[in-house]
């Protein structure tokens, strides 16, 4: 059993841990069950170095003896500031015994988080001595990203980590009920083809003016309709536009009628925007229309939502491009900005279980083709946001660029990418004058 006494910091219980990787055999080797428990940076500085070498000789499948490691540490020049050879005999001396490895790293482990804890609050009381009024929200959310990171980090290893075979009744028995998606388009066809799973991260680019913000909104609107909690964070347009766009799409009223007001909106708009309210008033539909977006933001308002009402929601982000990080560096590039971002997304997804769904742009390569489909490597400043993506979507119409064309009126949603199902074309109605995509067979509707 631990002693109580260790409770007071944790040098000795770090000297246990290594002392018994020290004394290693091959019939007895805890290295590895401390390695599943202590990450970087939860040993003090000295003690991290001779953790390091332990680490190095174990994945070399050398022994981790007090010889070796003393070897080691010479020939990393790292021997003197490890404590030297006799620092290496007093760690041998303090082991632990074998039963006890895991629970002393546990304690090791435990008391770094507290470190890290406390240092993530002396940052935040720093940062806010030095914060102005106008950027306390700011401030706010750099803290609660430190906080969420620790929080999410701890413990995981647990339940991601284990032998292959263990559960595979369990996931047969998973898979003798359907799986219903998660989240849906409101486009038959597009839904047979993608699935969308909770924990993706499902991005749908294309060109401007191809329609990416009514195929969101229709997205959104579909999803509240059914019951599900869904939230948009909406970058690039504002309150005011986005509802007459909503209210458009849902009472089939002429965009440009609200765009203009007064006497351009009709009374038989009136009626339809009537005989929509009551239904629009009811949806389970959170918007937040901030100019600047950051992870963190949406990490805190899908967790908000969770806790209100009970289920991750499927969110919607227009556009990635114009969200910022956590963590600002004046000095950090576009293509930096934009991956980082990529991949704390999809990092929010899998841990929350929500969709998240985020338009991007493309750069200008299909407008140099002769066809002018857009393509995946088409998406702008970063290759991650494809690595990351569960599925991509892109949004073509040729009547964007021939208003004459044989296809006025179609818009190509070409499946680029796709995880959960095949790549492939589906072709639906654009009604960019009521601001939504429809189904062929639903024009009416």
């Amino acid at each position: 059993m631990i002693d109580e006494q260790l409770a007071v910091g944790s040098p000795e219980a770090e000297a246990a841990v290594l002392g018994a990787c020290l004394l290693a055999t091959p019939a007895y080797d805890p290295v590895a069950d401390a390695a599943q428990i202590l990450a970087d940076g939860d040993l003090t500085p000295a003690n991290e170095l001779v953790w390091a070498a332990i680490v190095r000789l174990h994945g070399a499948s050398r022994p981790t003896g007090v010889p070796m490691v003393e070897a080691e540490l010479r020939r990393t020049g790292d021997l003197e500031r490890a404590g030297g050879a006799v620092r290496l005999s007093q760690l041998a001396a303090a082991a632990c015994g074998s039963a006890e490895v895991e629970a002393y790293a546990g304690l090791v482990h435990g008391y770094a988080d507290l470190r890290r804890y406390e240092a993530a609050l002396v940052r935040g009381l720093d940062v806010a001595r030095r914060t102005g009024p106008a950027d306390v929200p700011d401030a706010i959310r750099a803290l609660q990203a430190d906080l969420d990171y620790l929080a999410v980090g701890d413990g995981q290893g647990d339940n991601l980590y284990g032998r292959f075979g263990d559960d595979l009744h369990e996931h047969l028995r998973v898979l003798e009920k359907p799986v219903e998606a998660a989240a849906l388009t409101g486009l038959m066809d597009l839904d047979a083809a993608v699935k969308m799973r909770p924990g993706n991260v499902i991005v749908v680019a294309g060109r401007p003016a191809m329609g990416k913000s009514a195929f969101t909104l229709g997205v959104a609107l579909t999803n509240a309709g059914s019951g599900r909690t869904t939230l948009v964070h909406s970058m690039e347009m504002g309150k005011s536009e986005v509802t007459n766009r909503i209210l458009a799409a849902r009472a089939r009223v002429g965009l440009h009628h609200l765009l203009d007001g007064g006497p351009a909106i009709l009374d038989d708009d009136w009626a339809r925007m009537m005989r929509a309210l009551p239904d629009l008033q009811d949806l389970p539909l959170w918007m937040d229309y901030a100019a600047s977006v950051s992870p963190s933001r949406v990490r805190s308002r899908i967790k908000a939502l969770t806790r209100e009402t009970g289920q991750p929601p499927l969110v919607i982000i227009d556009y990635l491009q114009l969200m910022g990080t956590d963590h600002r560096n004046a000095r950090q590039s576009a293509y930096e900005r934009v991956s980082d971002v990529s991949r704390q997304l999809k990092i929010i997804a899998e841990e929350t279980g929500a969709v998240i769904i985020c338009c991007a742009q493309l750069n200008r390569g299909s407008e140099h083709r002769e066809s002018k489909r857009p393509q995946v490597s088409d998406l702008r400043d970063s290759g991650q946001i494809e690595q990351d993506a569960s599925a991509i979507i892109l949004l073509h119409r040729e009547d964007a660029y021939e208003p004459e064309s044989a296809r006025a009126g179609e818009v190509d949603l070409i499946v680029g990418k796709n995880r959960n199902g095949p790549t492939c074309t589906v072709t639906a109605a654009h009604q960019l004058h009521f601001g939504r995509i429809r189904d062929m067979a639903r024009l009416d509707d």
